[in-house]
């Protein structure tokens, strides 16, 4: 049994106001069950400030060099060009103090760092002010730029809850005690701590070689990979039937939001919770005989999107491979604005207001930016570098417009910069290729470099070279990036 700490509790019931209201439509029921129904849980956005469901776990004083913030604008970084200076170095209206870099330097191993760092409160949309090139992901939100690992933690977390506060929706508004069990190639996930107790199957395929207990790639809805190689090369299979915590066609729907008591999250950070759950449950489950600190995580398209988001909020995950995920992936927000320009109906890129348009993957939160892209305080290279160190391969396909090209390898490009600060530049790896879409007819060293990563994550072998980077742009500095990467001891 494992009983799992809150890490979006930071989020004030100002910051969840805009995730209310409810949707109402089918659900994928598939491997989903509910068990006894307990207290009702309030629902996200409640407004009662005494709900203690929301109260803060990580908001410790911690020690280090993080300035105060007084709620007002940070310093502006160097340099100059379309949009003037990144403004994100301030906690805008509202703000309560800047984040206190915390002695907890560790980025991996945990579902959340950060726990002892104070994050501040979210500025309201009024407050933003628009910025049209990358944001730099090394100025906290009081303006303290980051110069240590042990600061970084805490900007890792702020990301964390920024993603949550304007795009998605936060990831677990109620502890969680998950216990697992296994029988007849299924994990059982049974989590309870919630408005009801909820339980979900995963399908697990070992190897027919190497030696329990084995690493473990986790697709959503089985991935879109060669596992047949993959089981060949000794790694298992873990097949998540995602839908079932929560179906893309409605927020108010699955096992996620039936253990939150009706929590209005989008689609991705649900998954993102069902995935954690699933650790929980292999970390206190042998009879599977999976190495919980040797996983993967997968999917493509939609499910790429979906990938990104767990490998990003959870760092006990060691390699994530997010293929063909577009915008609301890996690609960033502004540079898909900038790319569709002039571009109706299904001509063009898929930008923020067609993403939130198409399925209900994020949080009505996001809403408000289909408009204002350039106030969006953050963008997806941040959500990609809290991958760092640990693992990422991005794989990219050349033959579909809509999936863009350029606004992943501008994010993608950006995301490396933070690699490169942490020492680990190897440990991404990037590939765009033209193929059938989610296919497996690669034709630009996909599958070696999927390989390489396996071999070096999963599999322990030193010796693997993931020096692998192959966007068709690489990124454009002059034109998205004011800000310098520093080097983290």
């Amino acid at each position: 049994m494992s009983l799992r700490p809150n890490y979006s509790r930071l989020l004030t019931v100002t910051a969840l106001l805009p995730l209310l209201g409810a949707c109402v439509s089918g659900v994928d029921t598939d491997d989903l069950s509910t068990g006894s129904t307990g207290s009702t849980g309030s629902p996200a956005g409640g407004t009662s400030s005494a709900d203690t469901s929301s109260a803060s776990s990580g908001s410790g004083s911690g020690s280090g060099t993080g300035g105060a913030g007084t709620g007002t604008s940070g310093p502006a970084t160097s340099g100059s060009g379309v949009g003037g200076s990144d403004p994100a170095g301030g906690t805008g209206v509202g703000g309560t103090g800047g984040s206190t870099p915390g002695g907890d330097a560790v980025l991996t191993g945990v579902e959340t760092p950060g726990e002892d760092c104070t994050v501040p409160s979210m500025p309201a949309f009024g407050d933003l002010k628009a910025y049209d090139k990358l944001h730099d992901p090394f100025t906290m939100m009081d303006g303290t730029k980051v110069t240590t690992r042990a600061q970084w933690v805490c900007r890792h977390r702020e990301i964390s809850e920024m993603i949550q506060h304007y795009e998605t929706g936060p990831k677990e508004i109620k502890e969680a005690t998950v216990a697992g069990s296994m029988s007849g190639g299924k994990l059982t996930i049974n989590v309870g701590g919630g408005a009801q107790d909820v339980s979900f199957t995963v399908d697990i395929s070992l190897p027919s070689t190497g030696t329990a207990p084995y690493p473990a790639l986790i697709g959503l809805s089985g991935g879109s990979l060669n596992n047949d190689r993959l089981k060949q090369m000794g790694v298992a299979i873990i097949n998540y039937n995602h839908n079932g915590v929560q179906p893309e066609g409605n927020r108010s729907q699955g096992i996620f939001s039936k253990f939150h008591g009706n929590a209005e999250s989008g689609a991705l950070i649900a998954w993102a919770w069902g995935a954690s759950r699933i650790i929980d449950a292999l970390e206190s489950t042998p009879d599977a005989k999976i190495d919980p600190t040797r996983l993967a995580i997968t999917g493509c398209s939609r499910n790429g999107k979906g990938a990104l988001m767990i490998g990003a909020m959870d760092s006990r995950i060691a390699l994530t491979i997010p293929q063909e995920s577009g915008s609301g992936g890996v690609a960033a927000w502004r540079v898909s604005e900038v790319d569709n320009m002039g571009r109706t109906g299904s001509s063009g890129v898929q930008n923020l207001s067609r993403t939130y348009g198409e399925q209900q993957w994020f949080s009505k939160a996001i809403e408000p930016f289909g408009n204002a892209v350039t106030k969006l305080p953050l963008d997806h290279h941040q959500l990609v570098g809290m991958v760092a160190p640990r693992g990422l391969l991005i794989l990219g396909n050349l033959n579909y417009e809509w999936l863009s090209t350029n606004n992943a390898d501008q994010a993608g490009g950006a995301a490396r910069l933070i690699y490169e600060a942490l020492g680990v530049k190897q440990n991404i790896g990037y590939v765009d290729s033209g193929h059938n879409h989610c296919g497996t007819d690669y034709k630009n060293g996909e599958q070696e470099a999927i390989e390489a990563f396996v071999k070096k994550f999963l599999l322990e072998d030193a010796g693997a070279n993931t020096d692998v980077w192959k966007p068709k742009n690489e990124l454009d500095k002059a034109k998205w990036v004011e800000w310098t990467a520093p080097t983290l001891p």
